[in-house]
């Protein structure tokens, strides 16, 4: 008897946690501030017992539970225009509900541009893979940083790129579908600026841009692609980054994460990138920035660097 009253209740825990699992999140740990030895946060999800260390991007479902000590905090951003709520000993252990809709006015547009930032934090709850790779040599190949593989604003167009040495010299060289647009060499500074008086870059069209180093014949020529958005696009996206702006209900940290998150979901991968360089110099021990950060760079093919960032983010 005993023992059929165990597979009962063992049978019943599955069940509730298999029913907590298949329930669509409601929410996503976008911001975890606890320093060592000053506090700490955890999470336990419905249906389970023990509280465990939060992750970053991390989503919730109705039923979890949220618990602040000592100094610690979390932010949690809600679906559907639901604002953000901070966790912190005070209200602790809170639990996770679905937030009541909101609708009409500009609200109905807060809600679509947050669902697109829903669906980005919904597609990163795996776990990233990449190892951190050691970096052998003096001088290491030189990589185009941006723009790469991303559509980019009109106006100010700036090529960067990373490794090298200091006695290399470099040459950039823009491409389009006609041919060599734009060139320059002798360049020292890992960085330079699409000059007002080269050729004007129309919307929609693919451009390549190629960074050699002639002095350094050893490492090939570095190639990436990068499109204009149209006007049209510009203006949406700029207006959807305005309306989280002006938004109630989100702290700024958080903030940087939904504005990346929609940068992300456009294809602005570079704007994304500086966006996060901004979030990260007033936050620097921000987890979930360095994971956003880490999938910028995955996501245009420098592993190494989303390694790192990866790293920094455990």
């Amino acid at each position: 008897m005993r023992r059929r009253v165990a597979w009962l209740v063992a049978l019943t825990t599955l069940a509730l946690a298999a029913a907590a699992w298949a329930t669509d999140p409601v929410a996503y740990i976008t911001e975890i501030h606890q320093k060592k030895g000053g506090g700490e946060v955890r999470v336990r999800a419905a249906g389970e017992g023990e509280w465990k260390a939060p992750r970053p991007l991390q989503a919730l479902r109705p039923g979890d539970q949220i618990q602040a000590r000592g100094d610690a905090r979390l932010v949690v951003l809600f679906h559907a225009g639901g604002g953000t709520k901070t966790v912190t000993p005070e209200n602790s252990p809170f639990t996770v509900a679905a937030p009541a809709g909101a609708a009409g006015g500009g609200r109905d547009q807060l809600r679509t541009v947050t669902a697109s930032v829903s669906q980005f934090l919904l597609g990163k709850q795996d776990t990233p893979q990449l190892r951190k790779l050691s970096t052998r040599g003096i001088c290491p190949e030189p990589v185009i940083i941006a723009p790469r593989q991303t559509r980019v604003f009109a106006g100010d167009l700036r090529f960067e790129w990373d490794g090298g040495c200091e006695r290399y010299r470099y040459v950039v060289r823009l491409v389009g579908p006609q041919g060599v647009l734009w060139e320059q060499g002798d360049l020292r500074r890992p960085a330079v600026a699409y000059p007002a008086t080269a050729p004007a870059l129309a919307p929609g069209v693919a451009y390549r841009w190629e960074l050699d180093t002639p002095s350094a014949s050893a490492h090939p020529v570095d190639r990436a692609q990068f499109e204009i958005l149209t006007d049209a696009d510009a203006r949406r996206i700029r207006g959807a980054l305005a309306l989280l702006d002006r938004a109630e209900g989100y702290t700024p940290g958080t903030l940087a994460v939904m504005r990346t998150a929609l940068l992300f979901e456009e294809g602005l991968y570079d704007e994304a990138r500086h966006q996060l360089e901004t979030a990260l110099a007033a936050q620097p021990n921000e987890p979930n920035l360095w994971m956003l950060r880490g999938y910028v760079y995955q996501r245009i093919g420098l592993n190494a660097l989303a390694a790192d960032a990866f790293d920094k983010a455990k």
